[in-house]
């Protein structure tokens, strides 16, 4: 009987500093690796995710992630004009900028969510002007807070263009009409893989369709797209239901 209990009280004892002992190392390992995963999100979350708009060789522009580390915007805005240079390009041989060396900014002004970007006439010379335009819109819009962009030319407007421009503007446009009724205007996203990297790709449609835009939008991503291009949503999907609440 007293064996009995001898070993009981041995056993209650292990088991003690076994648990004592466990909890120590938690203890342990917790102190010596909390500051470094703090650190390591700290790092990971100052870093702002953007996009910037480029042409592939089908001559689509095609969404490029893009990490920018600044919280100003004027900074951003400048990293961003870098990255669309020719020569500043360090991506896939299918993808390309359109702004050579020779543009430079004379200014950059940020106020109450709209965008003022002045350049030197040398923009005016870069190939395809228009889809160049939507290119640095699309490109500078990605930018949180920022709600609309202003293009200067040593001091004047674009001409030819609004005062203001935005996202109304068309990328990639596809005309899929056959009469002036009924004309619905959607931008819907596609699918490029480019060696082993996917992109977005922006398109905006125009089509003789009266129903709500959410329909035609989800009709067209289940359907075989008229590009060549991808789409991510399953062919057998199909809206149920769909209401706007609150911008939402």
């Amino acid at each position: 009987m007293i064996r009995k209990k001898a070993i009981q009280k041995i056993f209650r004892t292990t088991l003690c500093l076994f648990l004592l002992l466990v909890v120590s190392s938690i203890s342990s390992i917790s102190n010596h690796t909390t500051a470094p995963v703090m650190l390591s999100i700290e790092d990971v979350t100052s870093l702002g995710n953007s996009s910037i708009y480029l042409f592939d060789e089908s001559g689509y522009l095609v969404r490029k992630p893009i990490l920018l580390n600044s919280d100003k915007v004027e900074e951003n805005v400048s990293k961003i004009i870098s990255y669309l240079k020719i020569s500043n390009l360090k991506y896939s041989s299918r993808l390309s900028g359109f702004l050579n060396d020779s543009v430079e900014v004379n200014q950059i002004y940020y106020d109450e969510n709209y965008l003022v970007i002045d350049m030197n006439e040398e923009f005016l010379k870069t190939k395809n002007l228009s889809n160049c335009v939507v290119s640095l819109v699309y490109s500078l819009m990605e930018l949180e807070g920022v709600h609309g962009v202003s293009i200067l030319i040593d001091g004047a407007y674009l001409e030819g263009y609004p005062k203001v421009l935005d996202k109304s503007l068309d990328i990639n446009p596809v005309m899929e009409i056959s009469s002036r009724e009924d004309i619905s205007k959607v931008i819907v996203y596609y699918l490029l893989e480019d060696e082993g990297d996917t992109y977005y790709v922006p398109v905006t449609k125009y089509l003789n369709d009266s129903r709500d835009k959410i329909d035609i939008i989800v009709d067209q991503l289940s359907s075989n797209p008229s590009m060549d291009l991808v789409s991510f949503v399953n062919r057998n999907l199909e809206l149920i239901d769909s209401r706007e609440e609150n911008d939402i």
